[in-house]
């Protein structure tokens, strides 16, 4: 892998205008940077591909034996949130057998990659999908423009409408997705009008809305225009609904929710403990675990708290001296944030005082798509920039 400087279009926006989504889902784009590329070989490409989609069937490993185990309490989820969430696992592992149509659009998978031949899983994004219009389409349009000799792992939108296909094939009750965020928030408001254009290309009438507006009659959930609301996509994480009375009125309100509740659980930090509780030593996954003391001897420590997505509480040391913190170092003693976790902090790329992370994209249970993100903070967190990537031979 390598970091190229390249020089950048004056303006990428007006690019986005050869798609019939492009002006109103541009906002999506905001961390979009294209001053620098990343290079890789093809045979790197098929190591990332292979790995991210073995850690994806590896979390639903890990999912299976969390609700199994009735390991909530330790993830940090108590009550009737864990019974709705147990019942939502039960609708997509029905008597041992998969149903696709009750699993998930799209997830993330954060990886570090030392360029090599080192790739680890620093956490997963099943709840949200920000950055997924960048990845897939503004990257894209720039390898159109600027790259168009290379090859670039992103089969992101195809995928999305393929997706949308199976999700709604037989069902009537799906013939119509609504899709909500809390507005005003630009970036999520385009990566909707993204979703929702994917959506309508599978065949799907959509229906965009601000979540604050979803309405309840007392038997089911209705939209801003008084029609019954079956299906719903949400860019929303659901830490932010869990006590909330919207969670309660899900099973008897008839309406599936895209991605369901259960894949709260897979965006959970502790799952990275639990993991290498179930897979010890294996060599795509960090040392990971709920009490500190399972980590002696490491000299790089990350703790993080375990809920809060890609914006969770942590800090990060080498040899006890703070390489990077939110804020919180403080509060992350296992107590106040629901919890945390600890890992050992893999060795990632870095370049010119520049820190970089790949994002490995699942649409259903196949990687399709990577993007880069780079940033001076060794966190690499939500605000690094996204970068272009592309690979040859």
């Amino acid at each position: 892998m390598r970091r190229v400087t390249t020089k950048p279009r004056a303006d990428w926006r007006p690019g986005l205008r050869k798609y019939p989504f492009g002006v109103r889902a541009m906002n999506a784009g905001a961390p979009w940077r294209e001053d620098v590329r990343y290079e890789f070989s093809a045979s790197q490409i098929d190591l990332i591909e292979s790995v991210a989609d073995e850690l994806h069937a590896m979390i639903h490993e890990a999912v299976r034996a969390a609700v199994e185990g009735k390991l909530f309490a330790q993830l940090g989820i108590r009550g009737e949130v864990a019974r709705l969430l147990e019942a939502s696992w039960s609708d997509y592992w029905a008597g041992g057998r998969l149903n696709e149509r009750a699993g998930a659009l799209v997830g993330r998978l954060s990886l570090a990659y030392d360029g090599r031949d080192s790739v680890k899983l620093l956490g997963c994004n099943y709840d949200t999908s920000e950055g997924l219009f960048a990845a897939s389409i503004v990257q894209r349009n720039w390898r159109e423009a600027l790259a168009a000799d290379a090859d670039q792992f992103n089969g992101l939108h195809e995928g999305l409408v393929e997706r949308w296909e199976e999700l709604a094939t037989g069902l009537h009750s799906r013939a119509r997705v609504h899709l909500a965020c809390a507005t005003p928030d630009p970036m999520r408001e385009g990566e909707l009008v993204y979703l929702a254009a994917t959506a309508a290309e599978a065949g799907i009438d959509t229906h965009l809305l601000p979540l604050q507006s979803l309405g309840w009659d007392g038997r089911r959930f209705l939209d801003d225009e008084g029609q019954t609301v079956a299906w719903l996509a949400k860019i929303y994480p659901w830490q932010g609904l869990a006590e909330d009375a919207f969670v309660h009125k899900l099973r008897s309100g008839g309406m599936s929710v895209l991605s369901p509740l259960w894949c709260w659980l897979m965006s959970n930090h502790g799952l990275l403990a639990l993991l290498w509780h179930l897979y010890p030593q294996h060599p795509n996954l960090c040392r990971a675990a709920f009490d500190p003391a399972d980590l002696g001897g490491c000299d790089s420590v990350t703790v993080r708290s375990l809920f809060g997505l890609d914006d969770a509480a942590q800090c990060m040391t080498v040899q006890g001296q703070v390489v990077s913190d939110t804020g919180a170092a403080d509060s992350l003693n296992g107590s106040g944030l629901g919890g945390s976790v600890w890992l050992e902090t893999p060795p990632i790329f870095e370049d010119e005082g520049m820190h970089a992370v790949l994002h490995a994209w699942i649409v259903g249970d196949k990687c399709l798509g990577m993007s880069v993100r780079e940033s001076e903070d060794p966190r690499v967190g939500p605000d690094a920039a996204m970068v272009p990537h592309l690979f040859r031979g």
